[in-house]
């Protein structure tokens, strides 16, 4: 049987190239068991990427989505049709400032046996009443008692993307898109809606992941880039990603 093709999808924007670049080095120095990295920016972020970013480069495809007048809202709707950038079987959202810091065999780390593992919270880092914790509620219509914000890594087989927007439009009428456009970003948490469409729907098809006891990706480091900078941040980075 062949391995299912795994792309990397990071969604970025101008703010964020440099904590870009960072990320995409440690995935070339670092990470093993993908085929391909994709990144997707606004059409407005392409004439600030300066030269010293190169994009595209070996192993890494640069692609474009729309302008969003917010976009926070347009990162969520792009991660949403990550299956409209990236023709893998299986994608892995990582954001753009996730670092990897020391080897990892993303196919090992990412599967348990043929079943993706998926992570979602029992203790719940965000309280009952929290906006994205009851997004995927109020979005389906039905109790769910894990907290399923966890930010990514977040691996998902591509059918999942056109399964939740045909739910969408048959559920509430709207494109997922509308919806989300519709909604306060304090009420949507799009990796909660995916998370919450294979638990409702697929949930055999998965190994479910309790961050409270395990690290799904303890080799990626996330860290703040509305808080640090990658200057900031170099004292925790290896010797090979400081510049």
């Amino acid at each position: 049987m062949t391995a299912p093709s795994i792309e990397i999808v990071i969604r970025s924007y101008y703010r964020d190239l440099r904590w870009l670049d960072l990320s995409l080095r440690s995935i070339e120095r670092f990470a093993t068991g993908h085929d391909q990295v994709v990144v997707v920016v606004p059409r407005s972020s392409l004439p600030r990427i300066p030269s010293e970013i190169p994009l595209p480069r070996p192993g890494v495809r640069l692609r474009v989505c729309r302008d969003y007048p917010d976009d926070y809202v347009g990162q969520q709707i792009t991660k949403l049709h990550a299956d409209r950038y990236s023709a893998a079987d299986v994608i892995l959202h990582l954001d753009s400032d996730q670092v990897f810091v020391e080897p990892c065999d993303l196919r090992a780390r990412l599967f348990s046996g043929s079943l993706p593992r998926v992570s979602y919270d029992t203790g719940g880092r965000r309280p009952g009443p929290d906006g994205w914790r009851r997004c995927p509620e109020v979005f389906f219509g039905r109790p769910i008692d894990w907290d399923l914000t966890a930010p990514p890594p977040l691996t998902l087989p591509r059918h999942v993307y056109p399964a939740l927007r045909r739910y969408c439009e048959a559920r509430h009428g709207v494109s997922l898109s509308s919806y989300a456009r519709a909604t306060a970003p304090h009420r949507l948490c799009e990796v909660a809606l995916l998370r919450g469409f294979v638990l409702l729907t697929e949930p055999d098809h998965y190994r479910w992941v309790d961050v409270r006891d395990t690290d799904p990706l303890p080799e990626c480091r996330t860290f703040w880039s509305r808080l640090q900078t990658p200057d900031s941040a170099a004292d925790q980075l290896p010797a090979e990603l400081r510049r």
